[in-house]
């Protein structure tokens, strides 16, 4: 639940803490036939807040897992499923206004394998709320945020992506 960590130079234990934050998302990979389906996908993320409130950590989720479909792969169709995990997150920012940012890497893991080819993709980005579609933390926990990136690696190397995710953190940080 929560951790306790020393405030800033009182010498008095506050206390990070630890939140969910729940809804969907949604993945746009414009221009790629057959991109994995992402749309409205529910997603449960585990949060953490500093003591002071104006650090976040994201600290994981449950794999996303797309439904079959088509995939191509230069000429040829294939049936695909994409697994979308957390590679890695950095500290993000939460603004006094309730503005997120937080920069993560996500890894695409197809479950098509073909030999002699890397298929698998990595996606940096920083989800924000501070930029058109997005918005800050509410005061009813609401919160959208926006990530937008190029992939690297992989069949899907060098696409750009959006993606979209919208929710409700719960417990409150303030």
């Amino acid at each position: 639940m929560s951790k306790p960590e020393t405030g800033a130079g009182s010498g008095h234990a506050a206390l990070r803490l630890d939140a969910i934050f729940e809804g969907t998302c949604t993945l746009e990979i414009p221009g790629v036939p057959g991109a994995p389906p992402l749309d409205h996908y529910p997603l449960r993320c585990d949060i953490r807040f500093s003591a002071d409130r104006r650090t976040v950590w994201l600290l994981g989720f449950e794999p996303i897992v797309t439904a079959e479909y088509t995939a191509r792969l230069g000429p040829l169709a294939v049936s695909n499923s994409t697994k979308v995990h957390l590679r890695s997150a950095e500290p993000g920012r939460l603004g006094q206004a309730g503005h997120f940012s937080i920069p993560i890497v996500l890894f695409f893991d197809h479950l098509f394998d073909a030999p002699f080819y890397e298929e698998d993709s990595d996606l940096p980005m920083t989800l924000r709320s501070d930029v058109p579609a997005g918005s800050p933390l509410d005061t009813d926990g609401r919160l959208t945020l926006i990530g937008e990136g190029t992939f690297s690696g992989g069949a899907l190397d060098g696409k750009r992506c959006r993606l979209t995710y919208v929710g409700r953190v719960s417990p409150m940080p303030w």
